[in-house]
């Protein structure tokens, strides 16, 4: 039986990993000053995970795919705003370090706890971790120390969600390598529509680390 690792994400415009880009390269000099080694992630794999699947039977992958696919039509785009650096679990022993992703009403977080009740529907163990929505710029391997002093409240910039993405997630000596394998749009948003996001808040401590797609 075929088995592939899988999961469901969703990307941000190139313009935007462009910045992050820009941020995760300073991060890596502070990094590199302080003594930390870091797996980091290449900004074309950067991505914001909803759903991680595991390794699962093709079969379900398929399942999977068709059944999102339902849910999702008529689901609208989502505004975000994408700032702030922070870590997993902490700053000062940092595992994860990461840029916050926000948007109005915390509708990434609920569309996120969407998925997982769907997907529950066919046999998928529910997150029983918090959901918090960000982009993983990299991972740390050895060190610790606060490297990201200063950017907790750093501007990114704004964009939206406009589709959902299922992506098969190859482990490889050089890093994971995804494939997508089906893309579900959201319905484009009236800029007369499109709620206000709300602004900045301070930034709230997060103890979790992320599952490796």
């Amino acid at each position: 039986m075929n088995r592939i690792r899988a999961f469901l994400a969703f990307n941000l415009p190139v313009a935007t990993i462009n910045k992050v880009a820009e941020l995760q390269s300073e991060v890596r000099q502070r990094a590199r000053a302080a003594g930390l080694k870091v797996g980091w992630v290449a900004p074309p794999n950067m991505h914001v995970t909803l759903k991680f699947l595991a390794e699962i039977p093709e079969e379900s992958v398929w399942a999977v795919r068709d059944l999102v696919k339902e849910k999702l039509v008529g689901r609208s785009a989502i505004p975000l705003r994408v700032r702030g650096a922070g870590a997993f679990p902490s700053r000062g022993k940092p595992r994860v370090l990461w840029v916050g992703i926000e948007s109005p009403d915390d509708a990434v977080a609920k569309l996120a706890a969407d998925v997982d009740g769907w997907v529950a529907e066919l046999g998928f163990a529910k997150e029983e971790r918090p959901f918090h929505p960000h982009l993983t710029l990299g991972r740390v391997k050895q060190g610790a120390g606060d490297v990201l002093e200063g950017l907790d409240a750093v501007e990114i910039g704004e964009c939206a969600l406009t589709a959902v993405v299922l992506y098969q997630s190859v482990l490889r000596r050089e890093g994971a390598e995804y494939t997508p394998l089906a893309s579900f749009p959201l319905a484009a948003l009236p800029a007369s529509a499109a709620p206000t996001i709300p602004a900045p808040a301070a930034e709230t401590s997060q103890a979790e680390e992320e599952e490796t797609d």
